[in-house]
């Protein structure tokens, strides 16, 4: 092989790395900017959710609960916010309001978004945290 087909070959493997680089750059970037739009769609659905709406309005409106891994929450008897330092307000107003179950939605920036709801499904508490 000549020198100067050496070099040709290493500028292409240089120029090729760099491209594969870039796209998956640009690949990552796309995915925050989606999940991060997608994000602020939940908070601003979340801002509309008032004392005494029915659980099937709150679901209708934000969708389905999920954990951290996107699956499916059900009704929770406890409230979490996914830690309890700095939060203490947020726990004490749960313990004092009259939920008797909660829905918790986890976006994926550790945001959590807790509902609680009494024993005929009215949102008696809204809490969010991260």
């Amino acid at each position: 092989m000549s020198k100067d087909s050496q070099r040709f070959t290493s500028s292409a493997a240089r120029v090729l790395a760099l491209l594969v680089v870039i796209l998956i750059g640009l690949t990552f970037m796309t995915d925050r900017l989606i999940t991060s739009s997608e994000n602020q769609v939940f908070r601003d659905q979340y801002q509309e959710i008032e004392l005494g709406m029915e659980e099937s309005m709150v679901v209708s409106l934000l969708g389905a609960p999920n954990d951290r891994l996107g699956a499916p929450n059900d009704r929770s008897p406890e409230f979490n916010e996914g830690q309890s330092k700095d939060f203490e307000e947020s726990y004490r107003r749960a313990a004092e309001s009259d939920a008797a179950y909660y829905l918790i939605w986890n976006l994926g920036s550790d945001e959590v978004y807790a509902i609680g709801f009494n024993e005929v499904e009215q949102v008696v508490i809204v809490e969010a945290g991260s």
